[in-house]
């Protein structure tokens, strides 16, 4: 299994509807809370920095994914 099946299923625990890339974060039913247990859900380290502020930077699944994969990449590398 890929890393983006990975995503897409811990993204859809938290969705209230289907989704691809490019719909939008509130039209998948994903809020400020699902988006923050979602990143702590990927962060390897229970100690990660979560940066909220990227939150507001994000708008589609697609770009969602990428902060995902980054926060999970970084967690990797310490």
């Amino acid at each position: 299994m890929t890393a983006q099946l990975d995503l897409d299923s811990t993204i859809a625990k938290y969705a209230t509807v289907s989704f691809d890339d490019s719909t939008e974060l509130l039209d998948a039913g994903l809020e400020s809370l699902s988006l923050l247990r979602l990143a702590v859900e990927v962060a390897a380290d229970d100690d990660a920095e979560i940066d909220a502020t990227r939150l507001v930077e994000l708008h589609t699944i697609g770009e969602l994914k990428t902060w995902l994969s980054e926060l999970a990449t970084a967690e990797v590398a310490r």
